[in-house]
């Protein structure tokens, strides 16, 4: 069986907030694990995957309508890295990020 089922999805959709936080707990390492590698940053990656469970809290009512919800749920966290990312566009900015990478890998 797939997680997450339908019933679980159903339940998500009806505002069961047990299931929710059961969903976020199933997925949320692999999608930290995304964010870190791509973001290098933890807070960051934090960041991107709280931003993006709270969209889908807030459009959880077209859940049942998703054929893949882990695919669904790891183009969110695409697009929200990248968003993340857009801020770092300023040069100012893009130098803080990299000087904070740097620190905190060590070099």
């Amino acid at each position: 069986m797939d997680f997450p089922d339908r019933q679980i999805l159903h339940r998500i959709t009806e505002g069961d907030e047990a299931a929710f936080m059961q969903l976020c707990g199933y997925f949320h390492l692999p999608a930290f694990k995304l964010c870190t590698v791509i973001l290098k940053d933890d807070q960051e990656a934090e960041l991107v995957i709280r931003n993006v469970f709270e969209k889908i809290w807030e459009e959880r009512s077209d859940l049942e309508t998703r054929e893949n919800f882990q695919s669904y749920l790891f183009t969110n966290l695409k697009n929200q890295i990248f968003v993340q990312m857009k801020k770092y566009q300023d040069p100012a900015a893009r130098q803080q990020y990299v000087d904070k990478i740097q620190v905190l890998s060590g070099q």
